[in-house]
């Protein structure tokens, strides 16, 4: 079984062959039978090794140098179109985003219900489905809302030109007629809630649907799936187009996804090349303080301006990856240096060591499963029970990873699957991602919805099609069988789960304690996404003492590295928009971080 697909064209088939011999699953993970408490001894994260690219080593010929060029592009706010926006502003709280003002987006039908553009959240809004009684679902519906709970990108704007020297690139306004007050344009917000990307390592793909690849091609998101997308080689003969296919790198295909996204973070017309140019002008971090003791780039902090670092995105790029990918005379016909055309590969693969270094794996849960059994309270290992038995919780939530999209977990199950859906009838569904009935089906076809390309993202239609993608079901899935996958959404990891709020793509939780209400009552939309539904949407029948233990459980998943910002996760200054204003912190950390509920008021 391999991680990746492809189309089962006879142009590619040497490809094919070729790309497959390389695959490797690295990560084995004990099945969620060891987690009871009378089946042998829990699994901790420190067990599971993470999955390395088989083939990093053809491009990158230094990790460590890998990682500080990553670290330094991930937090640099010169990066976006406005010069103000870095991956970080997304991603500042325990990896997703805490911020409160100015996060709405209203949904499918476009009207605000829960506020406006550049409204404040407070408690009284959640959840957005709200009922009479919370334990049951087809008690009166109090309120309902198709808003979303998402982050602000950029301002809605045209690109002209990159300024040399300058940060803030110009361009020319665009009236938006959602994201207003008043005629004058806010910041666009996304349509789904931001998950973290801590432990993203351990993904087989990435974002809600999916869409981010196992393999990279250096350019998108969609690994194998775009044969056309090409980088640059020069191996003294000019500039070559070369397809590369980078394997484990889901991380690196979500990185390039964003730099192109004209809600989040550029204006439309921006090229990535023009993104590179600009960075390769610029002191890294320039706008930021890097603190002399940060596990990664302390070692070349700017102590002496208290801004950026002493070395240039050129030196970093050259140090890190090999020069047939970067050094070259010629220049594209579009007057980009061979550096700046490649600057999608730089930017994905350097994301994707800093990333992978962000591994939380001393919670609690850790050490009680390293066997420290005074690690949890009695609540918390009640909860684990109501966890792996009567909450079904582990079905989707699994392994040591807390999730069943797992490169571990996928190794094991296959990436398709077969199994009877909520209406108890036989279905084909890409394993990992499920329809729990948050929202209708329809709102949003999650998996079930095609790519940039008109592609299916669900593996399972592109089996049914005729492709390769590394699962063969017995017997073979037939292009009449049923498949359910629309309104199905990636299981996100519970780690850090308590500081990771508002909850569900949508946002539409604030606390654990509504999840718990939500999954107790089996779901909001059960009915309506029956054909559809994750069979283990049930009505569970939880008491408020058994919520109460799971909530105490999922908090033992937080590791104290990630709440106070200590090594690997210390960062430099940042000033969010419409958020706080972190200050640099070296590898001893600095102040906590909070639940989302805690800043909103009543």
């Amino acid at each position: 079984m391999v991680s990746w697909f492809s189309f089962s064209r006879r142009r590619w088939a040497a490809r094919i062959i070729g790309v497959t011999a390389g695959l490797v699953f690295l990560a084995n993970v004990s099945p969620w039978s060891a987690y009871g408490a009378a089946a042998g001894t829990p699994v901790s994260l420190k067990q599971v090794p993470a999955p390395v690219p088989s083939n990093l080593g053809s491009v990158v010929k230094d990790q460590n140098a890998c990682v500080q060029l990553g670290k330094a592009f991930f937090w640099d706010v010169q990066a976006a179109s406005d010069g103000l926006t870095s991956c970080g502003t997304c991603h500042f709280a325990a990896g997703a985003d805490g911020r409160i003002v100015n996060t709405l987006h209203p949904g499918a039908n476009k009207l605000f219900e829960k506020g406006a553009p550049n409204s404040t959240l407070r408690t009284s809004l959640f959840p957005f489905h709200l009922l009479s009684n919370p334990n049951d679902r087809l008690s009166a519906v109090v309120s309902d809302s198709d808003d979303i709970v998402g982050s602000q990108g950029v301002l809605t704007k045209n690109f002209v030109a990159i300024v040399l020297g300058q940060a803030a690139e110009t361009g020319t306004d665009v009236p938006n007629p959602i994201f207003n007050v008043g005629g004058v344009n806010t910041r666009q917000v996304t349509n789904r809630n931001t998950p973290t990307m801590i432990n993203g390592v351990y993904l087989n793909r990435i974002f809600w649907d999916g869409r981010g690849q196992n393999l990279f091609n250096g350019v998108n998101p969609n690994g194998a799936l775009d044969p056309a997308a090409k980088i640059l080689v020069d191996d003294g003969a000019g500039l070559t187009p070369q397809s590369i296919l980078i394997d484990h790198s889901a991380l690196a295909s979500q990185a390039v996804g964003v730099p192109g996204n004209t809600t989040v973070f550029t204006w439309k017309g921006r090229k990535f090349s023009d993104m590179g140019r600009k960075l390769l002008n610029l002191k890294p971090l320039g706008a930021q303080t890097v603190h002399p003791a940060d596990s990664v780039l302390g070692t070349l902090a700017d102590t002496a301006t208290g801004k950026g670092l002493t070395s240039t995105y050129t030196s970093m790029i050259s140090a890190t990856f090999l020069p047939r990918y970067w050094n070259s005379a010629a220049t594209t016909a579009d007057g980009h240096s061979l550096m700046e055309a490649n600057f999608s590969l730089f930017w994905g693969l350097a994301l994707q060591c800093y990333e992978s270094t962000l591994i939380s794996n001393d919670s609690p849960f850790d050490r009680f499963a390293d066997g420290n059994k005074a690690a949890l309270t009695t609540a918390q290992q009640a909860g684990l029970g109501v966890f792996t038995g009567k909450g079904h919780c582990s079905a989707c939530h699994s392994g040591a990873e807390f999730t069943a999209e797992s490169v571990g977990n996928l190794a094991a199950s296959g990436l398709i699957s077969r199994m009877q859906m909520g209406d108890g009838k036989l279905a084909v569904y890409d394993v990992g991602f499920y329809n729990i009935g948050v929202r209708p089906t329809a709102e949003d076809l999650g998996i079930g919805a095609k790519n940039t390309l008109g592609l299916p993202m669900s593996l399972s239609r592109l089996a049914q099609s005729g492709a390769n993608v590394g699962t063969v079901l017995s017997p073979p899935i037939s292009p009449t069988e049923r498949v359910a996958v629309d309104g199905a959404f990636k299981v996100p990891s519970l780690r850090n789960v308590e500081l990771t709020g508002p909850y569900f793509h949508n946002g539409g939780q604030a606390t654990l304690a509504q999840v718990l209400d939500f999954y107790s009552r089996g779901g909001d939309f059960h009915e309506a996404n029956i054909a559809n539904l994750d069979p283990n949407i049930v009505n569970l029948g939880l008491s408020a003492g058994e919520k109460a233990n799971v909530v105490a459980f999922l908090n033992s998943l937080t590791d104290d590295r990630v709440r106070f910002s200590k090594a690997p996760f210390d960062h430099p200054s940042l000033n969010v928009p419409n958020g706080p204003v972190l200050p640099a912190v070296g590898k001893d950390g600095g102040a906590a971080t909070n639940s989302f509920a805690s800043h909103m008021l009543p």
